[in-house]
């Protein structure tokens, strides 16, 4: 049998509790009134000078990380009885949100300019592990509701 990468089932309900407070600092961000979190970090390159030390506000880094973890923890977890059928419409389910990450790319790059496009692009990080969750959800309800 071929090893698979997957997460323990346990860390499907630690992503879904990570979620919450994650979805819930982005909001406080697009918002404008997230708090500020200033303290030092190591900095590749600031200008000039490469390998520095400099204050920033990491709440962004926070939960950008953050929802990140949560969403991957979700993805990437073992359902409690894994065979080769959840494996397959595992893997139908990526391949489904590979095609529509895929396509969203190509309309974004045509018709969004700008910061609006640089946003767009970072969301479609997180687009790619919803568009997945979602219908591989959505695909094992209909095997259950096959099977009864």
């Amino acid at each position: 049998m071929y090893k698979t990468f997957l997460l323990p089932h346990y860390c499907k309900k630690i992503g879904w509790f990570m979620l919450v407070p994650f979805l819930i600092m982005s909001v406080l961000e697009f918002a404008e009134i997230a708090p500020i979190i200033k303290i030092p970090v190591f900095n590749i390159t600031d200008g000039w000078e490469w390998f520095s030390v400099m204050k920033d506000d990491v709440y962004m880094e926070i939960w950008i990380i953050g929802l990140c973890l949560s969403l991957m923890f979700i993805a990437l977890s073992k359902e409690k009885e894994e065979d080769e059928m959840i494996m397959q419409v595992r893997l139908q389910s990526m391949l489904f949100s590979l095609w529509c990450t895929s396509i969203w790319f190509v309309i974004e790059t045509l018709f969004l300019f700008g910061m609006v496009y640089a946003y767009s692009l970072w969301a479609t990080l997180y687009v790619f592990l919803v568009i997945f969750i979602g219908r591989f959800r959505y695909e094992l309800r209909r095997l259950n509701q096959f099977e009864k």
